[in-house]
């Protein structure tokens, strides 16, 4: 990834699938037959949405289960599941997959109970238009300035949703850590980044974590530039700032 950075954004329209299911049997099923917007759609539009996150389950299906299916402890297994450890959709099928599986031996035929009419779970699918914000980067100071400006939803997309719908292999998990590296050399500001839990709070508490690891380098290369017109006089001074660049 060269050249500069275009900060994109997108916007979602939610489509009925008409999969639904009304047991874990029909989830189970449903799971499997329903493309990957789908999956992508129930487990992250709570966090694209939501300024606040509080301890409601983060998960469509495991709300489902736990609430209308009333197996709690199924729905607590798969509200636990950390989105974190999915590099891809596909792999988060997977695991949602096998979460339902282990229920498939549950007494009282408990894989076959059916919800009352009206309570049956409905997939959607998300289908997301990209578009670009206006705003672009050439070099780390542009990139911290975009970032404290542009939306959330544009944070979002390149550190959450364009990553999960990408194909493996590549170096990084989100797009700001692969250009940094690529088409700047900043290893060491991507990896941080890398390092950043997207799901750790909401996308503004994101967008501090971002500043948190690129303002020092801001800091850093203000003081370098004043340094380069107003060189210290003092040679004590000149010597401090001296190991102060080396250490930077």
């Amino acid at each position: 990834m060269t050249g500069p950075f275009r900060f994109m954004t997108s916007v979602e329209a939610v489509q009925l699938t008409g999969v639904r299911a009304s047991s874990l049997a029909d989830l189970h099923t449903g799971l499997q037959q329903v493309d990957g917007s789908s999956i992508y759609h129930h487990t992250h539009r709570f966090y694209r949405t939501h300024s606040f996150l509080g301890d409601t389950p983060l998960s469509d299906f495991a709300l489902w289960v736990g609430k209308h299916l009333q197996e709690s402890a199924l729905g607590e297994e798969m509200a636990a599941l950390d989105l974190r450890d999915f590099a891809s959709v596909r792999e988060l099928r997977a695991a949602l997959l096998a979460k339902v599986e282990s229920a498939r031996d549950v007494p009282d035929n408990r894989w076959l109970r059916r919800v009352p009419p009206g309570l049956e779970f409905h997939f959607c699918r998300a289908v997301s238009l990209v578009l670009p914000t206006g705003l672009s980067a050439r070099n780390i100071e542009e990139f911290m300035d975009a970032v404290e400006r542009v939306d959330t939803t544009s944070l979002y997309h390149h550190l959450i949703e364009a990553p999960l719908h990408a194909d493996a292999g590549r170096a990084y998990r989100n797009e700001f850590s692969e250009w940094l590296a690529a088409a700047l050399g900043q290893t060491d500001i991507a990896e941080a980044i890398a390092s950043l839990d997207p799901y750790r709070s909401d996308l503004e508490g994101l967008r501090q974590d971002l500043l948190a690891v690129l303002q020092p380098q801001r800091v850093r290369r203000t003081i370098a530039r004043v340094l380069k017109r107003h060189p210290p006089a003092s040679g004590v001074v000149a010597a401090w700032f001296r190991r102060w660049r080396e250490g930077a």
